[in-house]
């Protein structure tokens, strides 16, 4: 019995590429820093994959909203091992707010009707946590979040989710499917991509959509101003040696009464 299950996932900056995060206008300067997969979105993945490995008769699509730029992405779920992979094609300017970006996905998914829906937990940029399950509303899917291992009954149509929560504690859910699940980052670590499949993300054709934001009647948001947090710290670095040191150390801790 077929089963197939789509991913979402997010380009995010990717500040390790060597890149500096400035600031143009109302939001980040995005010609000089470079893209990656959303980290969350990356073990959601990996979760999919895992699922297609164990069973048989599982396809795995990778889907990321947003300009082209969100291509290099979606390759690099195809190199992971995704069977497609789409590109929902928003040329929205600065963020895309998590509302227009549920609604629209959820539109191209009522289209394929997929059996299982997986996005991170959250983005590493903007940290909503909220687009996942936004997307369940409008399909009307049961849904949980924050999920670290899954269990699929392909025959039952059915799944069994072990999410996190607080102070240590894991709730154990079982949903019917179609469903939808965000995924915390869990025991399994993405896989890196193997050559046969970089070599075949290379070459394979994306499958693009373009949603009809002319339908979206979700309030818009508009981003006003983004800065850098200030600095409200400062520190001192000691020279001389050991004891003169500690002698000033001693000396700090004195005159502001931190020792009282």
């Amino acid at each position: 019995m077929a089963f197939s299950i789509l991913v979402c996932i997010k380009a995010v900056p990717d500040l390790a590429s060597g890149g500096t995060l400035a600031i143009a206008g109302p939001w980040i300067d995005e010609t000089v820093i470079g893209w990656c997969m959303n980290h969350y979105d990356a073990y959601a993945l990996e979760a999919a994959l895992a699922i297609k490995d164990a069973a048989t008769d599982i396809t795995v699509d990778a889907l990321s909203a947003g300009p082209d730029r969100v291509q290099n992405t979606i390759r690099r779920a195809l190199a992971m091992g995704a069977d497609t992979g789409i590109h929902l094609a928003m040329n929205a300017v600065g963020r895309l707010a998590p509302a227009t970006a549920a609604l629209s996905i959820a539109r191209f998914a009522k289209t394929k009707r997929y059996d299982l829906i997986l996005t991170g937990a959250m983005s590493e940029d903007e940290m909503h946590g909220i687009t996942g399950p936004m997307i369940a509303a409008a399909l009307d899917l049961p849904c949980a979040a924050a999920a670290v291992e899954i269990s699929l009954d392909v025959a039952g149509r059915s799944l069994t989710a072990t999410c996190e929560m607080e102070g240590g504690m894991a709730e154990i859910v079982r949903l019917p499917c179609p469903a939808l699940l965000t995924v915390q980052t869990g025991q399994r670590i993405p896989r890196y991509p193997s050559l046969s499949n970089t070599i075949r993300s290379r070459r394979q054709a994306i499958e693009r959509a373009v949603p009809d934001e002319t339908a979206n009647h979700t309030p818009t948001v508009d981003t006003l101003r983004v800065s850098f947090p200030q600095q409200t710290t400062s520190c001192q670095f000691f020279e001389g040696t050991r004891i003169e040191k500690a002698d000033r150390l001693l000396r700090l801790f004195n005159d502001n009464g931190w020792l009282k």
